[in-house]
């Protein structure tokens, strides 16, 4: 019985070779060789050493007879009885062990983490619980909210396969050539029924999410029906594990990656960059981290629609997957913002990088059978520090990214150590602007606008001047952005209006007269739910009139959305006048530019300084005077600094212009002086 503990019932003689013998060989059965199914039948020829009533309570003996009892019918009658028993015991004993056995595998399952293990899990169980090898796989046909995840159109998908089936892992069961396993295992999913058969069981399990699971299973015998009943009880565990692991699946998915696209989201990015830089070494070449930015994209949104808005992002995700096809290369990061990560084998290879980013871009997107021009800013770093940081890394590749906007977007620029001096430099401006607008050391400019026609002035633009206590002075291009950003704009373009108001009011009701003042507005003001009544305040407050008032917005920013050209509608409903400024440097449209209620064009700068030296500045000047004149505008240059300028401008038709050939910005004192000095006579506002 040590060797061979198969045994059912055991009759046995109590007095043998001692008068105890049978009762000790009955505790080396039960407390030594632990066999506690097997049934026995004492009998003896000596009723005197009969057993006592606790040995037999105790050591679980099934019956007692003397030699003299044990007739024929007794002794069958006690087989029978202690069979039987045996049977139920056994019945019993296994459904514990093969439940114990299921708790495990159970418990085995739910430790796994991610829907591939788990269904890897599921077979390696299922294996042990059948004392069989590891020989099949499991398919699932997946609800409609799961297909987008493991499949599409709900056709079943082999999630997990062992053995001989290896293969088939990630395999639709269309695909699978074997045509009987492939009819065998669509019967049971359509039917919804488990099958047994000899040397194979599928079972079918019904998930509560909807997706339905079949595990099939080289047995190499036909399972019995206690096994059955265990399978079942397997299978209601591997239904609730499979819905928790799916759910845990989706919120994984949703905390890594980017539902509309698909492709990895900032979080993992930042840890693609982290593996990355682990991995980097020589020959691997050096990592790159770059971020690119769609310009513009919210015109796309606002004009077209957020369904174009999203095929777009699709379109772009897909181009540059076809060129960066690394697992993990491309992220979506941001609304309109992708990251890309490349390593880098030779130090000018960056350039081949900057010109494959700027290919991906120079073919339009066709949406919905509409060709769609999209231009991209990027900005990138390389990982070549001795201890490469990933934030820094980040960081760096989005001060590049803002330096390619800043200067005109279009454009893909690398990471150099001044971007990151004029960042501190940038911080430190903001830390001193709020205390700069409180202790009164920013103050406003005017310089005179002049007619072409006959030299007079009508207006002036009111410039923003920040002054430092040591006396020095911060230049505006450098400031005003930076308040922009943090948000100081909003209250200094309130005191800017306020005061170039004030003074405008004082000139009109003075000496000076009626000048039209342009005051420049920010987009953030501009996108500020409060900025028109804050205009409206204003203007009762210092006594203006909204027509000797003009709102001067950057070109950029005035075709920037639909949310501004309301704004900008609005407050040319209230009377102010809108300027254009800075035109020719944006990314207009002429249809975009006819929607803005817009009445005077400002021809930029750059385009004044070179109008007697590059031929195509002066083309450009013409254009846009022709366009401005065409859509009723009032063109005005700015920057003119020459007379041979002046009259350049003046013979392409140009009516009015700014700059230092008729006066440098003033304080508001020594504008009035040049005012009255400058001319016998200034006229009111007859250019606009």
């Amino acid at each position: 019985m040590r060797e061979d503990s198969d045994f059912a019932v055991v009759l046995l003689d109590v007095v043998m070779e001692t008068p105890d013998a049978g009762l000790k060989l009955v505790r080396i059965i039960r407390e030594e060789l632990k066999l506690t199914a097997v049934r026995i039948i004492l009998r003896t020829g000596q009723p005197g050493y009969a057993p006592e009533l606790a040995v037999i309570r105790d050591y679980d003996i099934d019956d007692y007879r003397t030699k003299s009892e044990m007739t024929r019918n007794r002794l069958l009658t006690s087989l029978f009885t202690a069979l039987r028993a045996y049977s139920h015991i056994h019945a019993l004993e296994l459904s514990r062990k093969g439940l114990e056995r299921i708790i495990a595998a159970s418990a085995g399952l739910f430790r796994r983490s991610s829907l591939r293990s788990f269904c890897e899990g599921i077979l390696l169980q299922l294996s042990g619980l059948l004392d069989v090898e590891a020989n099949g796989f499991v398919l699932a046909r997946v609800a409609p909210s799961t297909a987008a995840r493991i499949g599409d159109g709900g056709e079943p998908l082999i999630l997990a396969a062992a053995g001989p089936f290896l293969h088939l892992s990630g395999t639709r069961l269309s695909h699978v050539e074997d045509e009987p396993l492939r009819t065998l295992i669509a019967s049971a999913l359509e039917e919804k029924r488990s099958v047994y058969l000899d040397g194979v069981t599928v079972l079918y399990i019904p998930g509560q999410s909807g997706d339905d699971l079949a595990i099939y299973v080289a047995t190499g015998r036909e399972i019995g029906p206690d096994v059955r009943r265990l399978l079942e009880v397997f299978c209601s565990n591997v239904a609730l594990g499979f819905d928790n692991v799916s759910l845990l699946d989706d919120v994984r998915s949703l905390a890594y990656y980017d539902t509309l696209t698909g492709l990895p989201n900032r979080t993992l990015f930042l840890e693609e960059i982290g593996k990355r830089i682990a991995r980097q070494s020589a020959s691997s070449g050096v990592l790159t981290v770059l971020l690119l930015d769609l310009d513009h994209f919210q015109s796309v949104n606002d004009g077209l629609g957020h369904e174009t808005g999203d095929r777009l992002l699709l379109a772009v995700a897909n181009r540059l997957c076809s060129v960066f096809s690394d697992q993990h290369a491309v992220s979506r990061i941001a609304s309109d913002m992708f990251g890309v990560l490349v390593s880098l084998k030779q130090p000018l290879d960056h350039r081949d990088l900057v010109r494959a980013i700027e290919l991906c871009f120079v073919d339009p997107f066709t949406i919905n059978g509409h060709p769609i021009d999209i231009r991209i800013s990027g900005g990138y770093v390389l990982a070549d520090d001795l201890k490469p940081d990933v934030h820094r890394l980040v960081r760096r590749a989005g001060m590049a990214l803002k330096g390619a906007k800043r200067g005109g977007r279009g454009r893909i620029l690398r990471f150099d150590q001044a971007m990151e001096e004029e960042l501190s430099g940038r911080l430190s401006l903001v830390s001193r602007l709020a205390e700069a607008q409180a202790n009164g050391q920013f103050s406003l400019v005017y310089q005179p606008q002049i007619a072409l026609s006959d030299g007079i002035a009508f207006g002036s633009e009111a410039l923003l001047r920040w002054q430092l206590p040591e006396g020095t002075w911060v230049r505006p291009d450098q400031f005003i952005p930076v308040a922009e950003d943090a948000g100081h704009i909003l209250s200094l373009g309130e005191w800017v209006l306020r005061q170039a108001c004030l003074h405008q009011v004082h000139w009109r009701d003075g000496a000076v007269g009626r000048l039209r003042m342009a005051v420049n507005v920010s987009v953030r003001q501009l996108r500020d739910g409060s900025f028109v009544r804050s205009a409206g305040r204003i203007l009762s407050a210092c006594n203006a009139e909204p027509r000797d008032i003009e709102l001067e917005i950057t070109e950029s920013h005035a075709m920037e959305n639909d949310q501004v050209l309301a704004t900008v509608r609005t407050l040319r409903g209230m009377g102010f006048s809108i300027a254009i400024d800075d035109f020719g440097t944006g990314y207009s449209s002429l249809s975009r530019l006819q929607q803005l209620p817009a009445s005077v064009l400002k021809i930029d700068r750059s385009f004044v300084t070179d109008l007697g030296a590059v031929p195509e500045s002066r083309s450009i000047a013409a254009t846009i005077v022709k366009v401005g004149h065409e859509l009723g505008m009032t063109v005005l240059a700015e920057g003119v600094e020459t007379a041979e300028q002046e009259d350049i401008l003046r013979s392409l038709g140009c009516d009015a212009a700014q700059g230092y050939l008729y006066a440098k910005p003033m304080p508001a004192q020594q504008f009035e002086r040049w005012i009255l000095d400058s001319a016998p006579v200034h006229r009111p506002a007859t250019v606009a």
